[in-house]
């Protein structure tokens, strides 16, 4: 008998609000931080500088390394992050406003 397919966050997550792509994923061995991100396009640039702008104070910037084989992993782009970093940087998704009418 086949069992409904679950989603652990990998690329075909999708925001219940807007339906838009995520990654949502558990980051850290200690004590960990689920992040959910937008999953933009492998080719896709987006440096930390553009993403450290777009970020507040209460929102972290997500490094995310596409490696050519295993599953994305993303990692805490701290203060101390290399701003040449050539992979993708994302903040916390955040669905567009919406109207009701």
């Amino acid at each position: 008998m086949a069992g409904a397919r679950r989603s652990r966050g990998s690329a075909d997550s999708r925001c219940p609000g807007c339906g838009q792509p995520l990654l949502v994923q558990w980051v850290g061995t200690t004590a960990a931080l689920k992040a959910s991100v937008d999953l933009p396009p492998a080719d896709e640039p987006r440096p930390w500088a553009a993403a450290k702008a777009r970020s507040t104070d209460m929102d972290l910037v997500w490094c995310l390394p596409r490696q050519q084989y295993g599953p994305l992993r993303l990692r805490w782009a701290h203060t101390r992050h290399p701003p040449d970093c050539p992979h993708q940087h994302l903040t916390s998704h955040q669905c567009p406003p919406t109207t009701l009418f």
